[in-house]
């Protein structure tokens, strides 16, 4: 052994290295010094040490073979290097690599690099004697999951896919498996009278492990502190070092204010409740609250952005669609533009605005890249900018962004179901009962997803008594009322009037149009009889159903002239009624305010109603024209010889 070592010595081989380690530390601390000054990406520290821990084995043989002098390199045959010294140099140079491999790759700080992997903040529990205290654990989980979601090197999944969670028997390694999450965030939070004890642990999934766990003692009055403390130390365990920039968004909090934040956590819930209902009463219970909230904190920006979506959201949803709804979302974004620039949910609330109260889908869009590149983690803002790219016919990029958000918000129904539709739109088959079956566990009100199915199956089949008989069994187990205008029009596509008239009789006169998926004809009680009259050649009883339409609907115009949907259902009403000169023009205004050019996916349904009277009223040439325009666009609605389709059967 001491041959070996005298060897090492002789070749220079220990000054080489002893040269190289001096090297290695230097640039080490200016990894650690200057790469966050830059807010260089966390791999590229990686990357660096990976390239010297690589340099070594290089610079040990190059020494050891060759001999620099200032008569210049050449090769070192001094002592007649042996086999068993050759053996002992490669034995201690893989030693000293897996070494420093251990040390500085393997670290936990370096090891839970989670490029491209995914973390989850899971629901924490309430342990507190009042079950009232909830909203303290679902806060906790909320401010975790937005803070982490700052950082752009950390893939944080969305709440909403967490929430499912929530008081479930908790299984690390199922639930990493179902969320795509490497790394898992739990804990509790236990209150006694103004005491606050909150308790954490990160687990690695793929090994079940604890990396880091902590606990906070604060007073109630100091609980908003504890999530910014949680999240900067999880990020740091995660990547190593943080940015000054991150350390300074993730030291930032919407508000200091306890009962304004918890105000605030129960309009989410409202609001996350009311996609499930057709009542709009959810919506303006979350507005309630969140005037509440800004009482308590009239400079809580999220409080403001998420009362303008909620503003917004009532008037897409046509709960009111008039021009005062629209103006309060502009003034709380209006007051709030200052202060919101640093803000993501300011920026998507902008994008909302543009986007629901006018399809500006330019301003929109870049409303939503705003938020986004303030918080990379956004799902929402990523399904949002796909929803715009559909209404521009952009389908492709929308698939690409909806598969993004599902990485995000795997849990997230809404999601599947609007990627299934889109794959139906464009008749892309292959593939869509894999969405379908993966987001139909998703949630327990999965209408629209077996809708699709069923409508898919009837595109691909032409069987119509399949599809009404999986209508009514759908019917039978959810007894929801936007089903009916569907299997009404299939039993009129049979000519099955009797049993057409049984549905016409149970669908209610104030349906609500926004929810009638994927409609050819937005029908309520008045529209279907007035249609099954015409039908069965009883024109008085169709025009006393269809005067009290037009009547009913001339009534809401006068509130919103600007609602096309309206105008397409009074151009429906008067071509019913045979009145040609008013039914073509309400018609064609529905269609110019909702053209194919302003909205790609829905302004098809527009055509195909006009398509729809002027084969009503005789005009043939004119039917077939819009349906040949049809079926030559992408996802027209017609992606198939319409002669063919089980409407024209009859």
């Amino acid at each position: 052994m001491s041959n070996f070592f005298n060897e090492l010595k002789n070749r220079k081989v220990t000054n080489a290295i002893i040269s190289y380690s001096v090297v290695v530390f230097i640039l080490f601390q200016l990894v650690e010094i200057v790469f966050p000054i830059f807010e260089f990406p966390a791999w590229t520290s990686k990357f660096v040490i990976i390239l010297l821990i690589i340099g070594f084995p290089i610079v040990f043989f190059i020494s050891w073979f060759f001999d620099f002098s200032r008569d210049g390199i050449k090769i070192d045959n001094s002592n007649g290097s042996n086999n068993s010294n050759i053996s002992k140099a490669i034995f201690l140079v893989l030693i000293v690599s897996f070494l420093g491999y251990y040390f500085f790759i393997n670290d936990k700080k370096i090891t839970n690099r989670i490029d491209n992997k995914f973390i989850a903040v899971l629901p924490f529990d309430n342990f507190s004697e009042n079950s009232s205290d909830m909203f303290l654990s679902d806060g906790m989980t909320e401010d975790i999951t937005m803070q982490l979601a700052k950082v752009k090197d950390i893939n944080v999944i969305s709440r909403t896919s967490v929430m499912k969670y929530k008081n479930e028997a908790k299984n690390i390694k199922n639930i990493s498996k179902e969320l795509g999450a490497s790394f898992i965030l739990e804990g509790s939070v236990r209150r006694m009278k103004e005491n606050i004890r909150i308790v954490t642990q990160l687990i690695d999934a793929n090994t079940d492990k604890h990396i880091w766990a902590e606990s906070f003692d604060t007073r109630i009055e100091n609980i908003l502190e504890v999530p910014k403390k949680i999240s900067e130390e999880v990020a740091i365990t995660l990547i190593g070092t943080l940015s000054n920039k991150e350390r300074k968004s993730l030291n930032e909090f919407s508000t200091k204010n306890q009962k304004a934040h918890n105000h605030y956590i129960i309009a989410e819930n409202l609001i996350n409740s009311s996609y499930s209902t057709t009542d709009p009463k959810m919506i303006y219970q979350a507005i309630d609250e969140l005037e509440k909230s800004i009482e308590q904190d009239p400079n809580y920006i999220n409080a403001y952005t998420m009362m303008a979506e909620a503003h917004l959201s009532a008037f897409w949803l046509s709960y009111d669609r008039t021009k005062s709804r629209l103006d309060k979302a502009k003034k709380i974004l209006e007051k709030i533009e200052t202060q919101g620039q640093n803000n993501p949910s300011y920026h998507q609330a902008l994008g909302w605005y543009y986007y629901r109260g006018f399809r500006n889908y330019a301003l929109a869009l870049e409303s939503f890249n705003k938020a986004l590149d303030l918080n990379p983690n956004y799902s929402s803002s990523l399904m949002v900018k796909a929803f715009i790219y559909r209404r521009i016919g952009k389908y492709d990029d929308a698939i690409a962004l909806f598969n993004r958000a599902l990485t995000l918000d795997p849990n997230n129904y809404n999601i599947y179901s609007q990627l299934a539709y889109t794959k139906m739109r464009l008749g892309e088959f292959d593939g869509l009962n894999e969405i379908i079956d993966n987001g139909l566990p998703k949630s327990i009100n999965n209408i629209s997803l077996r809708l699709i199915s069923i409508h898919a199956d009837l595109e691909k089949s032409g069987d119509i008594e399949q599809a009404i008989k999986s209508m009514n069994e759908l019917y039978r187990l959810t007894s929801d009322k936007t089903l009916l205008p569907l299997l009404f029009d299939y039993y009129l596509s049979i000519s099955d009037y009797q049993n057409a008239e049984k549905i016409a009789k149970i669908i209610p006169e104030n349906m609500p149009h926004n929810r009638q998926y994927y409609s050819y004809k937005p029908l309520n009680k008045h529209m279907a009889f007035g249609i099954l009259y015409h039908k069965l050649g009883k024109s008085k009883e169709r025009n006393k159903h269809l005067n009290i339409e037009i009547k009913n609907l001339k009534k809401l115009l006068s509130i919103n002239p600007g609602d096309y949907e309206l105008h397409r259902r009074l151009g429906l009403a008067y071509g019913y009624m045979l009145n040609e000169k008013n039914a073509i023009y309400e018609l064609k205004l529905a269609s110019s305010m909702l053209s194919i050019e302003v909205d790609a996916l829905y302004g098809p349904f527009f055509l195909f109603s006009l398509s729809e009277i002027y084969d009503l009223i005789g005009k043939k040439n004119e039917s077939k024209e819009i349906l040949e325009l049809l079926r030559s666009m992408k996802a027209g609605i017609l992606n198939y010889d319409y002669t063919k389709s089980w409407r024209w059967k009859n």
